[in-house]
């Protein structure tokens, strides 16, 4: 390392460099050019382009982030500050050779899926005549069960994937790589063949925005998150479907594993609605209220129902991301699972009509999901494709785990910190003090409310009659869907479940907003709620319950806003976090 505190890096082609941060530590890097050529060469994070070009540009990475830096034809890299783990990867990367050739597969997948779209007006003319705006029950994809709408269609669909293997193996690595690779694509998305050079001859101004879009190269896949747990988006607890877009740049950043996606504009509460820094729509987003989806897997599996009856009214309207198709990153797989001959993740896959399941890093998953899907005559099976787990794979234990468990909530509220809390030395790289991400530091609001303003639900229900107390010949039949409204008025056990607390403010039931219209007249109706429409609800926000005041019966309230809550609606489920 030089007087400066920069280090130079040769990375000779095909090469990996990893890097793993310890508490406190960050390093930032930039290309630099070839002494004796002049030119720059190429290096990636996670299929992310580092960009060449101006020494001003650094890429930050904290918060014990763990990564690594390939290139294809060789770079010189520097790097500004000390890691406890980095080294040259001895064996040969998986980018180059397995990684690359599940994109090439992927790509020509999406390509028959614009010729068919391109090349078939009836499917277009059916799918603009499909009415998304009207609300209706989505399908339950449990064996027999024949209920609910379902809107898939498989003419036009690009490629859906489904990546599993156990924990810390690579999942999120290997979909940021294919979601980076498809949103750099040189393939134009658009839906009709000639669309591109019909609008280059048109000089109106009016008609700019729609010449823009048609030019735009590279995929809009859409990366389903089915993993509750740490590295969920936006908070712990969720589950996710994120579209993504190659404007306003082609590819997910990852300085920090609180931002496993990149910045998506539910990320933090620093991101109204309307905002966007790398992707230009909302992602859908669930409460799971919990961060195994195996507990209470009935309701696990009614809220992947939801997410996929929202993802399917999308793939409906927006072409580009139908023929983009779909990333699924699944929980990772443990011991119990094979019990149940890995029953959810056979859901996962009917629900989201998958055509590929990659196997990372387990071979007895790999034969095992082969042998059930051997024996599939619908047809449809499933591809499974094996891929072994990358040297650069890091096990992470509890105490990590539970570090990054804080950091997404804190990020959430408070935003993200500068990557040097204290002021950089003075040679240091410029950006050192500015947040990780772009995201914003926050100034979060706390305020009181009486305990009785908030309507908060969980789902699931404790306390039951003993069976002594049920008629002669009766069983008792408890609902794992069952959603209750806490009372923390009158309730001590309800008002104890609050404190520490985070909710999902959700967006209300039709039958909850007529109960509200009503409840001035006293017209309440004879259910006020709907359980199914309450657990497919949309989130607009989260809030902590920081402190109960028993006393003054109020609660002590942290949002990332001022101003009056998204909604009174909320949902409460296992996600505990101290603001320390």
């Amino acid at each position: 390392m030089d007087e400066a505190g920069t280090r130079r890096v040769q990375l000779p082609p095909r090469s990996e460099y990893r890097i793993e941060l310890d508490a406190g530590e960050y390093v930032a890097i930039r290309f630099v050019s070839d002494p004796i050529s002049g030119h720059y060469g190429d290096a990636e994070v996670f299929g992310a382009p580092i960009v060449a070009g101006s020494n001003e540009r650094w890429y930050t990475f904290g918060n014990e982030a763990k990564f690594a830096i390939t290139s294809w034809g060789g770079a010189d890299l520097e790097i500004y500050g000390a890691a406890s783990t980095e080294y040259m990867a001895d064996e040969p990367s998986h980018t180059y050779t397995y990684y690359a050739n599940l994109h090439l597969n992927l790509e020509r997948a999406r390509i028959r899926a614009r010729e068919q779209l391109r090349t078939d007006p009836s499917l277009l003319q059916t799918l603009d005549a499909v009415d998304v705006s009207e609300p209706t029950k989505p399908m339950s994809y449990e064996e027999g069960a024949e209920s609910g709408t379902d809107l898939y269609r498989a003419a036009g669909q690009g490629p859906r994937v489904m990546v599993v293997g156990p924990e810390s193996a690579g999942k999120t690595s290997l979909i940021k790589y294919l979601a980076n690779y498809a949103m750099r694509s040189p393939a134009v998305a658009s839906v009709r063949e000639g669309e591109s050079k019909r609008e280059k001859t048109d000089e109106s101004d009016e008609d700019g925005e729609t010449k823009a879009m048609s030019e735009i190269t590279g995929w809009w896949p859409m990366i389903v998150t089915l993993d509750p747990a740490e590295g969920a988006v936006p908070v712990p607890g969720c589950i996710s479907a994120i579209p993504l877009t190659p404007t306003p740049i082609t590819w997910l950043p990852s300085p920090s594993p609180a931002l496993p996606y990149g910045v998506t504009p539910q990320t933090t509460g620093a991101l109204p609605p309307s905002v966007s820094t790398v992707h230009s729509v909302m992602p859908m987003t669930l409460w799971a209220g919990k961060e195994n989806m195996r507990e209470n897997e009935r309701h696990s599996r009614r809220l992947v129902d939801w997410l996929v009856y929202y993802v399917e009214k999308r793939l409906v309207k927006d072409l580009r991301a139908r023929m983009s198709g779909l990333l699924l990153d699944m929980p990772g797989i443990i011991t119990a699972d094979a019990r149940t001959r890995y029953e959810f993740i056979q859901y996962c896959v009917r629900a989201f009509k998958i055509d590929t399941i990659i196997v990372l890093g387990h071979e007895k998953l790999n034969l095992e999901l082969t042998r059930i899907y051997a024996n599939d005559t619908s047809g449809h099976a499933p591809s499974i494709v094996k891929v072994p787990r990358s040297g650069g794979a890091v096990e992470v234990d509890e105490v990590y785990k539970q570090k990054l468990h804080d950091l997404q909530i804190r990020s959430y509220f408070y935003g993200m910190s500068p990557v040097v809390p204290q002021e950089p030395e003075k040679n240091a790289p410029a950006g050192l003090d500015e947040p990780l991400g772009g995201v914003p530091v926050l100034n979060p609001y706390s305020f009181t409310i009486p305990f009785d303003l908030l309507s908060i639900y969980r789902v699931g229900q404790d306390r039951v009659a003993p069976s002594s107390a049920l008629p002669i010949g009766a069983e008792r039949t408890l609902s794992e869907m069952q959603v209750v409204k806490l009372d923390p008025v009158n309730s001590p056990s309800d008002l104890s479940l609050l404190l520490h607390s985070v909710l999902a403010l959700i967006e209300p039931p039709a039958a909850l907003e007529h109960h509200e219209e009503n409840a001035a007249s006293e017209e309440t109706p004879a259910k006020e709620y709907n359980d199914d429409e309450l657990l497919g609800s949309t989130l607009l926000g989260f809030i902590h319950i920081a402190d109960i005041d028993m006393t003054r019966k109020k609660l002590t309230v942290l949002s990332p806003k001022p101003g009056k809550l998204p909604s009174t609606t909320a949902l409460i489920g296992n996600l505990q976090w101290q603001d320390m």
